[in-house]
C-alpha cells in the first residue's frame, strides 16, 4: 500500500525531518540506514523541495520513519498507526484491524493422516484488557481413531506491521502452540480469507514430536450463525467439501509457507540433474 504527502504537509514533513536529521553526527547514509531504517534513496526522496510534487511511498516506510523519529503522522494529515516501542502486541490500534474481527472457520490437515480435514471456529476479538486483539479457537471433531476431541485455546494476537502478519501463541500445561497467518481481503463485501500454519504437537509415528500443518481461515460468518460446537467438524476424503478445501490447503502448502529443508532437497536434486 502506497501512501501520498504533498502540498504543505508535504513541506511540513520535509522540514521536520531535516530538523530530526540535525540532531545526528552521523553522514546522510548512517542516518538513514541506522536511524530510519531506510535506504539513503528514500531519505533523499522525503526530503527533496516540495515543487517534485507528491511524496509517494510504501505504508511500512512511512511507518518505520514515524517510529524511528518519534514523529506523528496525524501532524501531515496521515492516519497511520504507529507502533509503540514498549508494546509487545506490536503497538497496532485496535480500530485499524477491527475487519479482522468475527467468527471464522478454521481448516486443517488431520494430523494422524492427513486424510481428512478438521473445520475448527477462530474467533477474533478487541481485548478487553490489553490494547491488542485477542482469540479463542475451538476444536471439536472426532479423531481418525475414532476419540471425540475438544481443546480449547486462547490468547493475545500480535501483528508485526510491516509484514502484517499475525502470530497467535497459546499456553497450555507447559505447551506452547503458535499460529501464523497471512490475511487477506477477498472480492466479497467484508470477507478476509488468512493463510499460514500452526505449530504444534502431534503423535502420528507414536510418539509426541514438532507438527506442523498449514492453516486456511475463511469469514467472518455471520453473528447468528449458530453453535459453535455445530460448526466444527471432521470433512472426509471424498466429500465435495473436502475436495475444495484440500485444493486451498495445497495451494498454501505450495506457496504461502516454506518449508527450508524441501527447498535445499528440491536445490540438490536439481543440481545433480546438471
Amino acid at each position: 500500500m502506497t501512501i501520498s504527502l504533498s502540498g504543505r504537509q508535504r513541506e511540513r514533513f520535509r522540514i521536520d525531518l531535516q530538523a530530526h536529521r540535525q540532531s545526528f553526527s552521523l553522514n546522510d547514509a548512517e542516518y538513514a540506514d541506522q536511524v530510519l531504517k531506510v535506504s539513503l534513496n528514500t531519505y533523499k526522496k522525503c526530503v527533496q523541495p516540495n515543487g517534485r510534487g507528491p511524496l509517494a511511498l510504501k505504508r511500512h516506510t512511512f511507518v518505520s520513519i514515524f517510529t524511528n523519529t518519534a514523529l506523528d503522522p496525524k501532524t501531515y494529515g496521515l492516519s497511520v498507526a504507529v507502533p509503540s516501542q514498549v508494546s509487545p502486541f506490536g503497538g497496532y490500534q485496535k480500530a485499524e484491524f477491527g475487519h479482522l474481527c468475527g467468527r471464522f472457520f478454521l481448516y486443517r490437515r488431520s494430523f494422524l493422516t492427513a486424510r481428512n480435514i478438521t473445520r475448527s471456529i477462530l474467533e477474533i476479538r478487541p481485548s478487553e484488557s490489553q490494547e491488542c486483539l485477542a482469540f479463542n479457537e475451538l476444536h471439536y471433531y472426532t479423531a481418525e481413531v475414532g476419540v471425540r476431541e475438544e481443546i480449547r485455546y486462547h490468547g493475545d494476537v500480535y501483528i508485526n506491521q510491516e509484514r502484517t502478519i499475525l502470530s497467535l501463541p497459546a499456553f497450555w500445561q507447559g505447551q506452547v502452540r503458535l499460529t501464523l497467518l497471512q490475511p487477506e481481503r477477498s472480492g466479497t463485501r467484508g470477507k478476509v480469507k488468512m493463510r499460514g500454519a500452526v505449530l504444534a504437537f502431534g503423535n502420528p509415528k507414536g510418539y509426541w514430536q514438532p507438527t506442523v500443518s498449514c492453516i486456511f481461515v475463511d469469514g467472518p460468518m455471520p453473528a447468528k450463525a449458530g453453535d459453535p460446537r455445530d460448526l466444527c467438524t471432521t470433512l472426509e476424503d471424498g466429500t465435495p467439501e473436502h475436495a475444495e478445501i484440500s485444493a486451498e490447503l495445497a495451494r498454501i502448502e505450495e506457496h504461502a509457507t516454506i518449508m527450508t529443508p524441501l527447498m535445499w532437497a528440491r536445490l540438490s536434486a536439481k543440481a545433480a540433474v546438471a
